[in-house]
């Protein structure tokens, strides 16, 4: 634990944050119960630890100490008595990849690593011994996962389906759920007064404009079976198909490892797995690799790969910590750069860039203003960019031409184009229609309801830099296929007022199937989408 926190302390002071990191320390400057993406935990983990330190050390400084205390948790379920075992916990503790790089880097997965090993140390007391301290230490588990990430939620399920008929008349397992129900509420009433924004994105925003590709289902296995360690993949491999359960601890962790693996193959016909997704499983594989080799006679090639896999996570760790090597210091130079301009009131495309530029500037104000293909996003909560109304601001963009520019993210070069007298329009809402079919290049009417969610007006059409549009796309939304302006009166929409009005376009002169969205051409930018996707049959 000292060896492994240290290491992870020099790593946490000397490597450049990520794009990730950055976006969740700025969610600490707003402290919430809730957020876009994800339940608040990784927030409050930045909220410790900047007020302790500055940087990139305060944002990673709980991460750093709790996930080297999570190995105690695994040193207690696993209980290495001899020395080879002790060895053995090394090797597939320190090879496990999602060990090592949620060890030092603060996203929601490095609160779920922490909480899920809890997690399972106390499930299994509870399973040893039915008592009330251990029901009350499970319903705080519980309730760690669940705010860490909704993922959590499937590590309790997946681990209780095997017990539920054991634990169907234990007063005790119930009074665990209603505690852990009690201390999530706070969250789950976040999500209901955000008209269940979370859910909404995860279920079905994230992938609502994603098609089939096979090439996940062909990489999908590879990094199900070699996600933990890819080195070790034989070993885990042959552990997780002939290990037998010797008791119901051991059961659940089987239904753990391969359950979530399922779950997630459901997905890949809209959207590509993510490896940290299946954390959960990694950590039951890990323990039912231990259990399966504990008492193995021969060991020497798990040995000679596992410090193999050791060796090279030592010397990428020692990359990401290098400048002229790190992935990640092209976001420090990013940043640094650009506050070399000594500009305020700063917009960018993406919540990554506009976060990263705060982390390193937290003195300056930035803020996002989404174009074509850019997810909707925690900053699409926060009113910040209202603050920027009728001010001059700078719009930091690959696409947007300026008379400035930097290099940036892939070498590409980021222009920078000042806009004197900038207009918000993020909070106005429009609802169409979910289909329509139509003959190619013959004129639409469609009914549209605007509801304008500032503070100030909106002048939309006629002299306006603000025209309403609508663009066509079949697979990506920035790559659309046709667009057009809408045919209607100039409008004036007062703060919280709604209008519903009749508009007409052209349909595409092309037949065959498309998506289109309803949004906001703006001349000193470009378009945005507000409206949900329209599906659309030109015949």
């Amino acid at each position: 634990m000292a060896v492994f926190t240290t290491v992870n302390l020099i790593q946490a002071v000397f490597t450049p944050i990520s794009v990730d990191e950055a976006y969740y320390k700025v969610w600490s400057l707003y402290p919430d119960w809730g957020y876009f993406d994800h339940p608040p935990m990784v927030a409050w983990w930045n909220v410790v630890g900047n007020f302790l330190f500055d940087g990139t050390l305060g944002s990673r400084l709980l991460t750093v100490f709790l996930n080297g205390f999570s190995l105690f948790f695994l040193w207690v379920i696993l209980k290495p008595e001899t020395l080879k075992q002790f060895w053995l916990f090394v090797v597939l503790s320190m090879g496990t990849i999602v060990i090592q790089v949620f060890g030092f880097i603060t996203t929601p997965d490095a609160p779920l690593l922490f909480f899920g090993l809890f997690y399972l140390l106390v499930f299994k007391r509870f399973l040893e011994k039915n008592s009330m301290n251990n029901a009350i230490l499970l319903s705080l588990a519980m309730a760690g996962l669940a705010y860490s990430k909704y993922h959590g939620l499937l590590l309790i399920v997946f681990t209780v389906l095997p017990q539920l008929r054991k634990w169907i008349r234990n007063p005790k397992f119930y009074l665990a759920v209603i505690i852990s129900l009690m201390l999530y509420l706070p969250h789950l009433l976040w999500i209901v007064q955000h008209d269940f924004i979370p859910l909404r994105y995860h279920f079905s925003d994230r992938s609502s404009d994603k098609s089939f590709r096979i090439d996940r289902y062909l990489t999908y296995p590879l990094m199900y079976f070699l996600g933990l360690s890819p080195l070790l993949a034989y070993f885990t491999i042959k552990a997780l198909f002939r290990f037998k359960s010797r008791n119901d601890f051991q059961k659940s962790l089987k239904w753990l490892a391969i359950l979530p693996g399922i779950f997630f193959l459901f997905s890949l016909h809209k959207e590509s797995v993510q490896p940290q997704w299946l954390l959960i499983s990694f950590l039951a594989m890990l323990m039912i690799s231990y259990l399966y080799y504990a008492d193995a006679p021969k060991l020497k090639w798990l040995f000679r790969l596992g410090w193999l896999s050791i060796g090279l996570i030592l010397l990428i760790r020692i990359g990401l910590m290098l400048p002229g090597l790190s992935p990640f210091s092209i976001n420090q130079n990013f940043a640094e750069e650009l506050n070399r301009r000594n500009i305020d009131n700063l917009l960018f495309e993406k919540y990554q860039e506009a976060s990263v530029f705060l982390f390193y500037n937290p003195d300056k104000k930035a803020s996002v203003h989404r174009t074509l293909g850019n997810r909707k996003n925690q900053f699409s909560l926060w009113n910040i960019e209202d603050d920027f109304y009728g001010k001059s601001v700078h719009y930091v963009s690959p696409w947007v031409r300026g008379a400035d520019s930097l290099k940036a993210y892939k070498d590409m070069v980021y222009y920078i184009k000042e806009i004197p007298d900038y207009l918000t329009f993020h909070q106005l809402k429009i609802e169409t229609e979910s289909s329509i079919r139509a003959t190619a290049a013959e004129p639409i009417v469609i009914n549209l309801k605007l509801y304008n969610g500032h503070g100030h007006p909106l002048r939309i059409g006629g002299d306006s830099d603000l025209q309403l549009n609508v663009s066509y796309y079949q697979q990506k939304q920035h790559e659309v296929v046709y667009k057009t302006l809408l045919e209607t009166e100039p409008l004036f929409l007062k703060p919280g007022e709604s209008r519903v009005l009749s508009v007409s376009f052209r349909n595409i002169a092309e037949t065959g199937d498309y998506k289109a969205s309803i949004g906001i051409q703006y001349s000193q930018i470009g378009t945005t989408y507000l409206s949900e996707v329209m599906e659309v049959i030109s015949e």
